[in-house]
Order: structure tokens, then sequence, then C-alpha cells
């Protein structure tokens, strides 16, 4: 999860380093492929692949023999630098070169603003989280480890029970969260693990000199995911409740989740919102929208775009008011609509309010 800062100014958790250094040779094709200029100053990481190390640079890994090895994992400032040749230079940068202006290098908060702005929907996450398209994409990675992580992270719909939801909603909640309050981490994050598969991609296709598009898709999935998180401390920061997330099966398609609450207020009852979107070979696509008023009372309606599914679900309805009413929970109303769920207008608006996050743990 995304924290909200406590105080001004933020410092970074892991901190820039500044260098003198040989200038690191770059390609003019590459230089205009990344729309780079000269005298533009801007940031890359250190990478180390296998025991060379690269610079990550707008999301493109270059050669860098000339960056030492011990700053693997480092953020660095250099300097672009076009060459009377026509060719084309990165020069590592000292701290007291580094007055960069802004419109050189956007500060963290238009990253902060980018996502928390970004469209909702989780449709870039939910297709990268797919069994098969996450079994594509682990195939060709000798990477038992992200293997590993991958089936620690997938559910059962088979053995789904409320402990592991419990575990898979505070696995969504980022490890910053767990460190943050000196715990460790209770479930499987999955953005650590999509970064994971990130880097790997990327040193994959490195390898390989060619720059598939899988390593671009998991980067959108990341967004996205990055994007509910900013999101979620923002909607915190105006007293309201907006946490969205996305859980693999291991026997089934993704289902989206989101949960929704806005501000409290004396006069009303809260009213928390779920909304389930889930799509099967056997169902279709259905969505399922819970409304808990109060403590005790519950209001559903779905939408099924199956006919026979819509049917089934109304010859349900008093077993579930029963089941319901067991728990203590009073079905008050069940709508069933067979047909696709009608664009929704947006309930939730970002103010502005608790913008400066850290992104970077």
């Amino acid at each position: 999860m995304i924290q909200t800062a406590e105080a001004l100014p933020v410092t970074n958790r892991v901190p820039t380093i500044y260098l003198e250094g040989r200038l690191v040779s770059l390609q003019a094709s590459t230089a205009a492929e990344l729309k780079l200029q000269d005298a533009q100053v801007v940031q890359a990481a250190v990478r180390l692949i296998g025991g060379e190390t690269s610079l990550l640079l707008k999301g493109k890994m270059i050669e860098a023999p000339n960056i030492q090895t011990a700053l693997a994992g480092q953020s660095i400032w250099l300097r672009v630098q076009e060459r009377a040749d026509g060719q084309w230079g990165l020069l590592p940068l000292s701290s007291g070169q580094t007055n960069v202006p802004m419109t050189l290098a956007p500060p963290l908060v238009s990253r902060i603003a980018n996502l928390l702005y970004r469209p909702s929907g989780m449709t870039d996450l939910s297709q990268v989280l797919e069994g098969r398209q996450m079994a594509r994409l682990l195939e060709g990675l000798a990477r038992p480890d992200l293997q590993a992580q991958w089936q620690n992270l997938q559910l059962s719909l088979a053995g789904m029970n409320p402990q592991a939801l419990r575990l898979a909603l505070m696995g969504a909640m980022g490890s910053e969260v767990w460190l943050a309050r000196g715990r460790n981490m209770p479930g499987q994050d999955p953005k650590q693990f999509l970064r994971g598969l990130l880097d790997a991609l990327q040193q994959d296709d490195l390898i390989q000199g060619e720059d598939s598009p899988s390593a671009h898709n998991v980067q959108r999935a990341i967004d996205q995911l990055e994007a509910h998180q900013v999101q979620a401390v923002q909607a915190q920061a105006q007293n309201e409740i907006m946490f969205s997330m996305t859980l693999p099966f291991v026997d089934g398609q993704p289902i989206e989740l989101t949960f929704r609450r806005p501000a409290r207020s004396d006069s009303t009852e809260p009213i928390i919102t779920v909304n389930v979107h889930s799509k099967s070979d056997t169902l279709g696509p259905v969505w399922l929208q819970t409304k808990l008023i109060g403590t005790s009372t519950v209001e559903l309606t779905m939408w099924a775009e199956m006919a026979d599914v819509a049917q089934q679900a109304r010859t349900q309805q008093a077993a579930l008011a029963s089941e319901l009413n067991q728990a203590g929970l009073n079905l008050q109303a069940f709508k069933v609509v067979h047909g696709v769920r009608p664009a929704q207008d947006a309930d939730w608006t970002p103010s502005g309010r608790g913008l400066v996050v850290d992104i970077r743990a």
C-alpha cells in the first residue's frame, strides 16, 4: 500500500546517488527513441545483469560498463550529451551539478498526480494475472522463485474461504503497510511479484536483443495497481474508503473487487459498497454489487449476460436470504438483471488532498 507522508520534506527511502564519471555511450537511435535532448538531465536506475552494470532509463535497459557495480539498485542523475560525431552519451553528475530544472526532471508529485487521475478499471492487471497469460510470461524465464511466488498468489475457487480472502486482502494492501507497522507481511504482495517479473522480462529482452510487448504489459499492470493504491490513500485523506484489488485463481479467471465507503455523516448510516466482477467460461461475465447498510442490512444487485445464469440466481434468492440471516444479516433487496452492467458515473473524485505520497517502497 502507498502511505501518506507524515511530514515534509519527504525523504526517499532509497537515496539518490550522484556521480562524476566517464561518459556512458548511447546510440543515436536509442536517444531518438527515448526522446532525449542535448543537455537534458535524466534519472536512471542502476541494474546488475550477468555481473555487468546497465541503466534502466525510461523503461529501456542501456549497457553502462563505466558505472560501478556496487551501485546496483540505486538511482543516479545523468546529463545527456550529443557529440559532434553524431553519437550520444550520458554523463553521471555529482551532487554539485544537479540543479535540475523542473521542466527536465519532473518532481515525484507529477507521477503521483498521473496515477491519482488515471481512469478507473483493472483490465490491464486482470489480463496479466490471468492463469494462461502468466504461464506464457513465466515459461521462458528460468526463475523458479517467480514460479513459486505465482503459485502462492493464486487462490482456489473450490477451496475459497473467509481466511483465504482475508490474507489476500492483507497482501493486496502492500508490504509497505506492514513494514511501516513493524510487522511481517501476512500475505503475498502482488506488486512485489510483478516488479520482480518486470525486472526478469527486461533482462531477458536485453539478452535477446529485442523489445517484447510482455514487459510493457506488466508495466501497465503495475501502473494500474499503483494507481488504485494512490487513490486509496487520497480517499483516506478525504475520510473515505476506496480500495480495489484483483484476485488470481488457479482454477478460474481473475476476479476484480472494489470496496467503497463515502465520508461518514452523522445523519445517515454508513454504507459500504463491494463491487465484484468475474468472468468464466461457464457463467460468462457477472457483476455483483453488495451494499451493507449499517451493520445488518444488505442490498444485492447482480448483472449477468447469460440468461440461464440470471434465472438460476433468481431461484436462489430464498436460500441466499436464509444464509445471510444465519450470519445476522437481513437481505432487504435482491435484484437480478439479465444484461451488461450499465456504465457507472464516478462516485468518487480526487480532491488533491493527501497528494504527497511515497511510491518508492
